[in-house]
Parts: C-alpha cells; sequence; structure tokens
C-alpha cells in the first residue's frame, strides 16, 4: 500500500438510517447505541450478528466487536453480495437501498476514537488484530478493493482477507464522515432530500458509485 495513500473506510448502511445517523450526530456501536426510541433499519445476518457481540478484542481498548462501529477498508463487501442476492433472512431489497458511508482513517484519528482493525474476517479464528498503524501491511490491499473474491485451490483464504475490519470504539461523529455514496441518481435524490434537513450534513457530498456495487 503507497503510505500516502488515503486510507479509505467504508460502512454500509440502509438508506432509511441517514435521519437517524444525522439526528444521533454519530454513527454508534451496538452495544453504544442511544436509548432514544430512534428508528434505525437493520441489514444483517441476525446469527453472524449474535457472535460477533461475543467476540472479544485482543488488543486496543478491548471488549467485544459489538463495542465498535465497524468498517471495511474497500467497498464490495461479502455482506454487499449477500444482500444482493437475497441471503439475509427478512430482507428482499437488493442493492438501491444500500449507501456507504465513508470516512478514512486519518478522519478517525482526527476526530480522537480509539480503534483496531484485522487482516480478516472479524469471526475467523486465525484472523490478527492490531492496534499500531505500523502493520497495516498485514492487510490484502489488493484483495479488500476486488470486485472477485472467491477462494481458489491454490488460495483459498481469499475471502477471510477480503473482509478485514478497521473497528472504532464507541461512535465516530458525523463530522467524520467524508460522504455517501450510492448505487444510482435515484439513490442519490432521495439521500440528499433526507439529509437536507439536518444541518450536519451540510457539506457531505453524495456521489452515485455504481462501481462499488455488485452487477
Amino acid at each position: 500500500m503507497n503510505a500516502n495513500a488515503q486510507r479509505w473506510l467504508f460502512r454500509i448502511v440502509h438508506i432509511d438510517n441517514l435521519p437517524t445517523l444525522l439526528q444521533r450526530g454519530a454513527l454508534h456501536a451496538p452495544n453504544a447505541t442511544p436509548n432514544d426510541g430512534l428508528v434505525y433499519r437493520t441489514i444483517h445476518d441476525t446469527n453472524v450478528q449474535a457472535s460477533r457481540s461475543v467476540r472479544t478484542i485482543p488488543c486496543g481498548p478491548g471488549g467485544t466487536i459489538h463495542d465498535y462501529v465497524p468498517f471495511y477498508f474497500g467497498p464490495l463487501s461479502v455482506m454487499l453480495l449477500n444482500l444482493h442476492s437475497g441471503r439475509v433472512a427478512g430482507y428482499n431489497q437488493g442493492q438501491e437501498p444500500i449507501v456507504y458511508v465513508v470516512s478514512s482513517i486519518e478522519r478517525v484519528i482526527a476526530a480522537n476514537r480509539p480503534w483496531v482493525f484485522s487482516d480478516g474476517h472479524g469471526l475467523a479464528e486465525f484472523t490478527n488484530w492490531y492496534a499500531d498503524l505500523s502493520r497495516l501491511d498485514e492487510v490484502d490491499w489488493d484483495l479488500v478493493g476486488a470486485r472477485y473474491w472467491a477462494d481458489r485451490a491454490e488460495d483459498n483464504d481469499r475471502q477471510r482477507r477480503k473482509q478485514a475490519e478497521f473497528l472504532v470504539r464507541d461512535h465516530l461523529p458525523w463530522s467524520a464522515v467524508a460522504g455517501i455514496g450510492v448505487l444510482n441518481a435515484a439513490a442519490r435524490a432521495k439521500a440528499e432530500s433526507m439529509m437536507a434537513a439536518f444541518p450536519a450534513a451540510r457539506g457531505t457530498t453524495v456521489r452515485v458509485r455504481s462501481e462499488w456495487y455488485y452487477y
């Protein structure tokens, strides 16, 4: 990885959650979500989330994965493909309502938020965790942004490495959001309409990034 490159972070959420995130002024970890009655539409596999709620983090601030706001290092996640292909129970809307909330490692640090990162899927037993930016070379930078990541006979660890994560403890303020990525112009119009009511969203650009979605 180019040490001078912007180190982008990608989180996918349902577009209907943008008003809730903006009203709260932050993205929150499951264990730090305010009890404010605001609606948040989940797009996650419940079995996976149950496992993440008890998986401990062995470095940095510690705790469990659910004490953190999770980001991927690249788009085109395995999770997005599962949503696209109808493999998540209770979800059947495809990719259009799914938007990317984009930040960067630099913005997380500037916001003074604690963090850790992994070299692969957070639930895999042999995934390693780090709290030292000098270890970023442990991330497979070619693979985390790749469109094609299936395991191969000569490399059956690709899917795990594709899902390397950067976790932010407790919450990340909206001020650390660099922008929003959407599938098409219709989604951009909807996102911009939702965000227009919130002063915190001023300056947050919504861009069509169709290349971040599956065909």
